[in-house]
Order: C-alpha cells, then structure tokens, then sequence
C-alpha cells in the first residue's frame, strides 16, 4: 500500500509544475522511490491525468474515502521547511498534510518551499517567492530563532501556524502568527504533583534538554541536575549518589538513554521514587527498550488525544505513528485551524483543541507504561 502512494506521488511529479520551479529530475525520482522526503509535491488535483486518475482511485478505494471531484482546489497552503534545521521533521510535517487533506476529501494546491536554513536572508527569500506564487497560508515548523525573522510588520497580510514552537518561548509575537507547540512547563508541572520533593534531572546537553531542565529547576527547590553527552556513556557517577536515590527523577533525555537509565538506577540500588518525563518520551518503543520492573515507575506526561482513526490509518500508511507523534499531531491541528477559520467555516472540526490567544491548548493526561502499551494513570 505504501509503495502504492509513493508510486502516485512519482507519477504526480512527472506530470505536474508547470513552471518548472520544482521539477523532479532521474536522481530526484530515485530518492523519491527510497521513500525519501517523497512529497516534494502534494496531490494537486487539477494536474491528474492517466494513469494518475487510476492509482488515484485505488488509494480511495482502499482507504474508503469517497472521490474527490477532479479539478477542485478547496484550501491553499504553502509549507516553509528550513530542512536543515528541523531534518526528519520535514517529512513529518509534509505527511500530516497530505494525510489532513485525504481527510478532509478536499481538492488541494499545496507546495513546499524549502529554505535550508533559518537565516533572515534565508526565510525572507522563501516566503517571498510563495507570496508572489500567491500563497497567504503557512504552516512553517521554524525553531524560535526563525520565529523572530517572521515576527515582523512586512508580513501581517499572512497568517503563518508554527507547530514546532509554544507561544511562552516567544516575546510579543504578531497578532497573525498562531502556535502549536507543546506546552512543556504545563506538562512538568502536573508531572510535580506526583513528586515527593527531591527531585533529580538529567539531559543530554540538547537545546530541548537544557530548556526541560531550566524549566523544572524554576519549579522545585535546589534540583540535582546532570547532563549525560555523547554516545560514551558512563555511568559510574551513579553509584552511592544520595542527590539521586529516593528522588523523583525527571528524564529529559532522549528515549534510548531514558530507557538505559531506567535499568541503571535499579543497578546502583537508588531507588527512584518515582521517574518522569514530558512528550519527549511518549514513545511505543519504550516499552520494548524497557524491562516490566524498570518501567512499572515511569510517568510521561501527554498531550495527544485520540487521533481521528482515519487520519491514524492514514498517517500509518506513511510510515508516521500519529498517536505518539506530537509534531504531526499540531501540524494537522494546524490545517484544521486554517480550513476552518479562512477557507470553509461551515465545516466542521475534526479536532477537540481549540486555539485561545493564538496558541493551541492541550489538555494533558499522566501515562503508565504498562507491559502492552500506556494506559492513563487515574489517580491525577
């Protein structure tokens, strides 16, 4: 089925662009067939033609969506992806999309715009070529750095929607930029509540780790914190260290050294009270990468929902686990927001999440890890 959708979106390619800005050469359509970043065009209807109309009609057919009527262009998006910077989160993105818009079962004109960078040069350039293609809607997965190059009056006639950032990590952002990033101290804060008071971190040096880290220091009382970097990890450190043993243990680290971690501290006989960690860990793998008894203390804060069961089917035949991807999760969030508030407001949602004061908001719930899955603890 996966070859099937890739096989559309080469065949897509070969038909479509009539301006040629974006068309895929031999080497392009190679990587295109590796699965790699192989929505470099999404699905434009009014470029159809056969044999496109046929694997069309067999990605509907198998996915039961009803046909789309070849020729409309319901929505209008333009994606600005600094590749560079967000790397595999470029294909996240571009997949939530194009799984949004079979959804929806709407005609579409999407582009991507690649920047490579976050430089001012860099995006002012991109936006500006998608503005005088006559794009006016942005999802744009940009860092806070290239936040503050489209916090700027030269672009209030566009609305943008960054799925990447929280508005809390933004000063005085413009009233036309909307935001969908996790709200990191909400979740650390619930998280708190089931601390006993001593409380340990660790990082890995990352930019998201020290901001984790920052933020729990500036919620509890003299933390022990320790950055653990590079792949030569060693541990040693571990043993008899009373800042650790019997402290509720946060783990902003990524999901291989959470789950090292976990294991190592019933090794140095420190017994944790309790482990913790934010979305960053919110991860199936880890309950293979993790024994029962290591992770039977574990609590992950949440903030993705129930996805729409199609929009999950549909994300899976992409390769993407929608319910535990919360980049994929805002960015759809995102295309609802702007299909509903700027291009058919009689539609209905497909979101729970409302946006107040330019940020979406989430609701968070407190996981178990169970030994087939996280399940939602009750005691919250």
């Amino acid at each position: 089925m996966r070859n099937l959708i890739i096989t559309f979106f080469i065949i897509c390619m070969i038909f479509t662009q009539s301006n040629g800005q974006n068309r895929c050469d031999k080497e392009c359509l190679k990587e295109l067939s590796n699965g790699v970043d192989f929505i470099q065009f999404i699905y434009n209807p009014l470029t159809l033609k056969e044999p496109i109309k046929g694997y069309y009609a067999d990605i509907k057919k198998l996915l039961n969506i009803p046909e789309i009527e070849i020729g409309r262009k319901d929505i209008k998006v333009a994606l600005i992806i600094p590749q560079d910077v967000i790397k595999s989160y470029s294909v996240v993105v571009s997949v939530s999309v194009f799984s949004y818009i079979f959804k929806r079962d709407i005609g579409s004109h999407i582009e991507i715009f690649y920047s490579g960078d976050e430089s001012k040069d860099s995006l002012n350039f991109t936006i500006q070529r998608a503005k005088n293609s006559g794009f006016k809607h942005f999802i744009a997965p940009l860092t806070i750095d290239g936040i503050g190059v489209i916090n700027s009056s030269d672009y209030d006639d566009l609305i943008f929607y960054i799925p990447t950032v929280n508005i809390k990590s933004i000063q005085n952002p413009s009233s036309n930029i909307f935001f969908g990033g996790i709200d990191y101290e909400a979740q650390i804060q619930k998280l708190l509540t089931k601390s006993n008071g001593k409380v340990s971190v660790f990082g890995d040096g990352s930019k998201v780790a020290n901001m984790l880290n920052d933020i729990v220091a500036n919620n509890t009382d003299n933390p022990y914190i320790k950055n653990i970097e590079g792949n030569d990890i060693k541990l040693n450190f571990l043993k008899d260290n009373y800042r650790v043993k019997n402290s509720s243990i946060f783990l902003n680290t990524p999901l291989i050294k959470s789950a090292l971690l976990s294991s190592q501290f019933r090794v140095f006989d420190l017994n944790p009270h309790i482990l913790l960690s934010t979305q960053l860990n919110y991860n199936s793998a880890l309950i293979s990468l993790t024994q029962s008894k290591d992770r039977q203390n574990i609590y992950i804060a949440n903030s993705i929902m129930t996805p729409d069961s199609q929009l999950e089917t549909l994300s899976a035949l992409l390769g993407q686990k929608l319910a535990y991807d919360w980049v994929a999760y805002s960015t759809m969030i995102g295309m609802d927001f702007i299909y509903l508030n700027y291009i058919n407001k009689n539609a209905k949602a497909i979101f729970k999440e409302k946006l107040q004061n330019n940020q979406v908001q989430y609701k968070i719930d407190i996981m178990r890890a169970g030994n087939y899955g996280f399940y939602i603890d009750e005691e919250i």
